[in-house]
């Protein structure tokens, strides 16, 4: 029987319960991955800025799984299921290519300003060479006015994370 190696897989968790999951999970001693980003709110009495998951109802997690390990997931109280099992499929889960991540987690490290995309978008496929998104793995969007927008999507959420692009980052097509 050949070793399970680790990879990425996405837990669907309570919603609101993102930071609790993320918590129980790493005292667990597993590599948690919870994408956040700051956005101002108001009410009636102040301002605050406020941390907020990227992905709703998600985080990632990157383990060797087997069934074990799925049903000690599944013993998190705030996580619900693990995403992408299919129905005929052997896999216990589908795991979430590591570039996907590495991008995101890149993204999400060097950009202040995140903007989350409901939906898988059409763009051109880049990676970025230099500058300060250097070596994000994504699409490029340019809206009507002629700026530029990188996009690294989660695909199997169906979701992703845009944020600008900045003009002196240059972009390659990716080989392949």
């Amino acid at each position: 029987m050949s070793e399970v190696m680790p990879q990425w897989y996405a837990l669907a968790v309570h919603a609101r319960q993102e930071k609790a999951a993320s918590q129980s999970l790493g005292e667990r001693g597993l590599e948690v991955f919870l994408p956040v980003r700051m956005e101002r709110r108001a009410w009636s009495d102040r301002v605050q800025t406020v941390e907020l998951a990227l992905f709703p109802g998600y985080l990632f997690v990157r383990v060797a799984l087997t069934p074990a390990v799925r049903t000690e997931l599944l013993k998190v109280h705030q996580v619900l299921e693990l995403v992408g099992r299919k129905p005929g499929d052997a896999r216990i889960a589908q795991s979430i290519p590591a570039e996907q991540i590495e991008s995101l987690q890149l993204l999400v490290a060097t950009s202040n300003n995140l903007d989350p995309t409901y939906r898988l978008v059409k763009g051109t496929p880049v990676r970025v060479v230099s500058g300060p998104l250097k070596g994000i793995t994504g699409l490029v969007l340019t809206e009507p006015d002629g700026r530029r927008r990188l996009v690294v999507q989660i695909e199997i959420l169906g979701r992703g994370v845009s944020t600008a692009l900045p003009a002196e980052c240059l972009v390659e097509a990716p080989a392949g």
